[in-house]
């Protein structure tokens, strides 16, 4: 008896056959790669010198990663390695890095940028232009300058050997939410702050503080935000150190968590944490000047009660000291020719001509030091820890 096969049953046999075989050869990607054969930058520092750009490139273990971030320690320090090129453009000196890398390298995963203060005064802001061109740039990215050395800030080791992705260099916002002085900025709000006429350009500088820490009893340098650069309106870049600038932060509406202390004629009261402030900006225009009315909204717990005290007077000295520190870093950014708070920028919202004529379009600083003609302050502290507050 012979069988009989009809056409269809024919091609499916085929094709299982073909799918079969297929299976066989193709066991797998054949332009795939280990992801622990490659090197990762994960910070990229710039400087300027001679002509010639320097660039240092921080490579992490990818090994000490995986361990630290499932939650593992490793027996030893884990691996950071920097990497340093020069050539008369960023590009150049980081194609030199190639001269030496032993495996291959991937830029993709650069979560910090840091660029020396040389390099600010020799090019400006303008080198934020000049990375974000490379394609595997995120704008994410967070953006600091320093006054420091680069390798030094770069080989800066984290706590309890873990991996330097866990440090204010790439995870800043852990130390802002319980430390908010000096708010940290990612490149897409650089780069919209740079392009407005009405916002000064910000950028957080970071250090190395060499003698808070120790481990083993040994010295143990940690990195730590020491100031910012901003552009005045000539278009110089100014560094304001973080002493100067105690009080911009009752000014920026990120501020999740800062301290005040309550004290008055040598005695201290109480400390305060302070928080989510609230910011009301009124521009009045009078004789063709312009004038700007401020409220300042801030709520918070006190944590520490040092002396007795009636929660309204506590509440008049704290006020106080904010709007003191308030006029105090404002009065600092007017003699830098720096509008720190945007005061412009809520004249430009409310009346652009006038704006513009006040500026010469953007070209000449707004405020003087008489610029806020009022000022006002209102705490409120809900929350005294575990203890409930006296009634007066």
């Amino acid at each position: 008896m012979s069988a009989h096969y009809s056409l269809p049953a024919v091609r499916i046999a085929a094709t299982a056959l073909a799918l079969c075989i297929g299976m066989t050869v193709l066991t797998g990607c054949w332009s795939a790669s280990d992801v622990q054969n490659k090197s990762y930058v994960k910070a990229l520092g710039i400087d300027y010198e001679d002509g010639e750009f320097i660039v240092y490139a921080q490579f992490l273990d990818f090994t000490s990663i995986a361990k630290s971030e499932s939650g593992g320690r490793r027996e030893g320090k884990p691996s950071t390695w920097v990497g340093r090129g020069k050539g008369k453009t960023i590009n150049m000196a980081s194609d030199q890095l190639y001269n030496t890398s032993q495996i291959y390298v991937t830029w993709g995963h650069i979560s910090a940028l840091v660029f020396t203060e040389r390099a600010l005064k020799a090019k400006g802001f303008e080198m934020i232009e000049m990375v974000n061109r490379f394609p595997e740039i995120r704008y994410n990215t967070w953006i600091y300058s320093t006054q420091s050395d680069l390798l030094d800030i770069l080989s800066t080791e984290a706590f309890f050997n873990m991996t330097s992705l866990l440090s204010i260099l790439h995870e800043p916002m852990p130390n802002y939410k319980q430390n908010s002085t000096l708010p940290p900025i990612e490149m897409f709000k650089f780069i919209a702050r740079y392009n407005e006429p009405d916002q000064p350009s910000y950028m957080p500088s970071i250090s190395l503080n060499q003698d808070q820490w120790r481990m083993s009893k040994k010295p143990a340098p940690q990195l730590m935000l020491n100031g910012a650069y901003f552009e005045s309106h000539d278009g110089s870049k100014t560094f304001i150190s973080k002493k100067k600038l105690e009080g911009y932060q009752w000014m920026q509406k990120e501020t999740n968590r800062a301290p005040l202390t309550v004290e008055k004629n040598g005695i201290v009261y109480a400390n305060l944490s302070l928080g989510r402030p609230s910011v009301d900006i009124r521009p009045v225009l009078t004789d063709g000047k312009a004038r700007f009315h401020i409220t300042v909204g801030l709520i918070g717990a006190m944590y520490e009660y040092n002396e007795p005290i009636s929660y309204e007077e506590m509440i008049s000295i704290a006020e106080k000291a904010v709007a003191e520190q308030i006029e105090r870093v404002y009065l600092e950014g007017v003699r830098n020719g720096v509008d720190l708070f945007q005061l412009g920028r809520a004249l430009r919202l409310k009346s652009p001509v006038m704006w513009k004529q006040l500026t010469d379009n953007g070209n000449r600083l707004l405020v003087t030091p008489e610029s806020i003609e009022k000022l006002t302050v209102h705490i409120d502290i809900p929350y005294n820890g575990k203890y409930k507050r006296l009634t007066d």
